[in-house]
């Protein structure tokens, strides 16, 4: 005869693996949280029922019972955004070996999603939050706030984060940018920027207008769109920049898709990349490694970062004295395209 299932999912249940096992159920919940107090011969049957009935811990409850949790919510936003898969590895490699699980959403750069999905992950009594933005919501602050969490926003320095805060500094790195391409002789340098996180965007931005009045230049060479930061939206942007600024001997994009997508729209052109334009990007991709010419851009250390992160948050979950945090600096990585 078949164990009984839930009406309401149609899976089976703890009592349904007892029954199975012929043990009573706080001896299943036993053998499944704590396997090294159980003996191996009832382990072993428990298992075995487990896997025979598809049995699925209902880990929500199972936190919510528990005065301590090992779940660590990750949001981000975007999971096809270059850079947050190499961080959310890195605080992979420091968290999960300390026995922690990461729990991904992706707010898809909308602060009203993020806190929806936060106030989703409250219910499973959270050992920690990582965010991958540094602007929420009122509600979203308020939440974090009376939850008394360790929370770590990632990829860029803020001025007033929530808690602990591990990333480059997007302004400095784009400053240093464009004081290399002065320094080669270019004095009339462009910008193009498309859809980001608007505050990173007023950082990239920050950066290169200063190093521009630094040195007594025109900073009036700037684009931005809301299109997506892609090869299509660099290819398509360039005419535009050619055709109010025909002076322009330099750009600065503020991705490497967006540069490289503006080298393959000058190929098209007959423009000289860097004889006619230098063009330089952000990020350090694969693509720009690979184009032609290689593209001089910003590489920003992305497992660094989560690897600092899952460090400053362990040392908060285990109750130690916070260590000093190395400072994540960009690097410059100097290529043919300038």
């Amino acid at each position: 005869m078949e164990p009984r299932k839930r009406r309401s999912t149609g899976r089976a249940t703890l009592a349904d693996v007892a029954k199975r096992a012929s043990v009573g159920t706080m001896t299943v919940s036993r053998a499944l949280r704590q396997p090294d107090r159980v003996s191996d011969k009832l382990r072993e049957k428990i298992f075995s029922a487990v896997a025979e009935l598809g049995y699925i811990p209902n880990y929500s409850a199972s936190a919510l019972a528990s005065a301590s949790s090992n779940v660590v919510a990750v949001v981000t936003s975007s999971l096809t955004e270059y850079g947050h898969a190499e961080m959310i590895a890195g605080v992979q490699e420091v968290l999960i070996p300390a026995g922690y699980q990461l729990m991904l959403a992706e707010s898809q750069n909308q602060e009203e999603r993020e806190q929806k999905l936060l106030e989703t992950f409250m219910s499973y009594n959270l050992a920690a939050v990582i965010l991958f933005d540094a602007r929420h919501t009122d509600s979203t602050h308020e939440l974090l706030s009376h939850a008394q969490l360790p929370v770590a926003e990632l990829g860029a320095t803020v001025d007033n984060p929530l808690d602990i805060n591990i990333g480059i500094d997007n302004a400095s790195a784009v400053y240093r940018l464009t004081e290399h391409l002065i320094s080669l002789g270019y004095s009339k340098i462009g910008l193009m920027c498309a859809a980001q996180k608007q505050w990173v965007s007023q950082q990239r931005l920050r950066g290169w207008h200063r190093a521009m009045l630094d040195n007594n230049l025109s900073t009036t060479r700037v684009i931005s769109t809301h299109a997506p930061s892609n090869f299509s939206t660099g290819a398509n942007l360039l005419p535009e920049l050619v055709l109010n600024w025909p002076d322009m001997d330099a750009l600065i994009c503020s991705s490497d898709e967006l540069a490289c997508g503006a080298i393959f729209e000058c190929q098209r052109r007959k423009i000289r990349v860097p004889k006619d334009l230098a063009i330089v990007g952000f990020g350090d991709s694969d693509v720009g490694k690979v184009c032609q010419p290689p593209l001089t851009t910003v590489a920003v250390p992305h497992r660094e970062i989560g690897v600092q992160a899952g460090i400053a948050l362990l040392e908060r979950l285990q109750g130690e004295e916070a260590s000093a945090q190395k400072p994540i600096v960009s690097a410059l990585c100097k290529r043919e395209s300038c």
